[in-house]
């Protein structure tokens, strides 16, 4: 079997031992309903690799817009972590691939997860602002299922790379707002200048990944 079926079963059987019991779900996956957060992180926001060599980590919020491997710890020991992140000022949720290269089970699989243990974290009473990830036009059907209406949420600019990278981008950023209506929107990476024009409404919270914390550490 290779490594990526062991990976993805390995994942959602640890969904299923995160989430027992009847949970709300919603959409045409069942995805977990999340309620509605209302949290403006306060800078710095650190990656959550940082989180247990981080002198006094109570301080921060963390996010997870970083490799899964960095952050797939937080699935294999998540009891261990939900002490830890009870003491921090709160996280910024999984964030598990949505690449549009990738086949639609495994988007609609690392959607669920990121779904799931947002839904674990609300249950922990952790502060959690959760990320909106999404592919090509097919998954915005369904991508934004479970995120709360009128809430803060999170978004990442990380995997820009291309045209079209940036034409999905803005078509996905367009129809999340039109679903859930976001009060905030928390982006990671470089933000577009358009966002905030095309959304005055919205506040636009903008914080540094890690390329740009270590480009701002070198300067100093």
């Amino acid at each position: 079997m290779c490594w990526e079926k062991i990976k993805y079963g390995f994942k959602r059987k640890l969904t299923e031992n995160l989430l027992q019991g009847d949970f709300p779900t919603t959409g045409k996956y069942n995805f977990p309903q999340l309620a509605q957060v209302n949290y403006i992180p306060e800078l710095p926001v650190l990656p959550f690799n940082y989180l247990k060599s981080t002198v006094d980590e109570g301080r921060y919020w963390y996010h997870c817009f970083i490799s899964e491997e960095n952050f797939n710890r937080l699935y294999v020991n998540f009891r261990e972590y939900e002490e830890i992140l009870k003491r921090t000022k709160g996280i910024i949720s999984a964030d598990f691939n949505l690449f549009r290269n990738y086949p639609e089970h495994m988007l609609i699989d690392n959607c669920r997860y990121n779904r799931s243990i947002d839904y674990a974290l609300q249950q922990a009473g952790i502060p959690m602002i959760p990320t909106a990830g999404f592919a090509g036009e097919s998954s915005w059907e369904w991508c934004f299922d479970g995120l709360p209406l009128n809430s803060t949420v999170a978004v990442t600019t990380n995997t820009l790379y291309d045209k079209e990278a940036h034409r999905l981008f803005v078509g996905g950023i367009n129809v999340m707002v039109k679903k859930i209506q976001p009060t905030a929107i928390v982006v990671c990476g470089k933000c577009p200048d358009w966002m905030e024009k095309r959304f005055p409404e919205i506040q636009i919270v903008k914080i540094p990944n890690y390329i740009q914390m270590w480009h701002a550490r070198e300067k100093i």
